[in-house]
């Protein structure tokens, strides 16, 4: 945040946002408090808009979304939940634009792609160009067509399949993706070697239709955590023809709305980032 234009030339503080102490110790206030330590637990876009009062004015022609969806909330394009940390994702406090080519060089999600779940780094590649005229950065064929998000979900390290999850579960990104396909691509995570990233995937998907009772051992061991992906994928196959298949199933590797792409998926496993990550909490 010190970084930041905000800072360094508006009255941004961590105070701007957060309060160390709550003024009502045991209420119910309190506990919502307690998850973030925020002033105001919904927060709006008033922090930001006090400075940049031109975006104000006409805050769609900014931020391209309708005023009162949550790609017109100033943080979830500016402090994207990139960072990891006490089993979620958590903002970032580098104040930033989305940037594809920031993206490619850094290995940091962008907030575009972390909200439109089902959409390829090309796709938002397009828009930024559009809206801000941002070069198009080089892209692999497979940026091209597949979802950016399945690449962090099976293909990234241990923090980047973490904040995949997380994301699987966020209910924006779900309004902005559709719901429900999502569910059998969460399971392979069930049995990912990195316990932290187990919870995650078993939380987000208890935020799914028919999956609000999932019980899952993610300290258990492999043969319970392969019989949980098996019970999670047969649910969902029952359930596949309420509409709950992807939109284009093959960016997100499906074979049709009920199917997914396993020998695709296979291969996309066998060239994870195995690079070892401390992720106890």
């Amino acid at each position: 945040m010190m970084e930041s234009p905000c800072y360094q030339k508006g009255n941004l503080s961590c105070l701007s946002c957060h309060q160390m102490h709550h003024p009502e110790p045991d209420s119910e206030a309190m506990h919502a408090w307690r998850e973030d330590q925020l002033s105001h637990p919904n927060q709006s876009n008033q922090e930001c808009l006090s400075c940049h009062k031109n975006i104000q004015q006409d805050l769609t022609a900014h931020t391209h979304h309708a005023p009162t969806s949550s790609g017109s909330e100033c943080y979830n394009c500016h402090m994207p939940h990139t960072t990891y940390g006490l089993l979620k994702a958590i903002r970032s406090h580098q104040i930033d634009v989305p940037s594809i080519q920031n993206n490619l060089l850094t290995g940091r999600p962008n907030a575009c792609n972390l909200c439109h779940l089902d959409r390829s780094l090309a796709w938002s590649a397009d828009y930024l160009k559009q809206w801000d005229a941002q070069p198009t950065p080089l892209l692999k064929p497979e940026h091209e067509h597949r979802a950016a998000s399945l690449n962090w979900l099976i293909k990234g390290d241990a923090g980047l399949r973490a904040l995949a999850a997380w994301h699987y579960g966020w209910e924006p990104a779900k309004q902005a993706s559709g719901t429900g396909w999502q569910v059998p691509l969460l399971a392979t995570l069930l049995e990912d070697p990195y316990s932290a990233v187990r919870y995650i995937a078993a939380r987000s998907l208890r935020s799914y239709k028919g999956m609000e009772d999932l019980s899952h051992d993610f300290i258990g061991s492999p043969e319970d955590w392969a019989q949980s992906m098996d019970d999670v994928t047969r649910k969902w196959r029952q359930m596949s023809s309420d509409g709950q298949g992807p939109r284009d199933p093959e960016k997100v590797l499906f074979k049709d709305a009920r199917q997914l792409d396993l020998e695709t998926i296979k291969q996309w496993q066998s060239e994870r980032s195995n690079r070892s990550m401390d992720l106890q909490e």
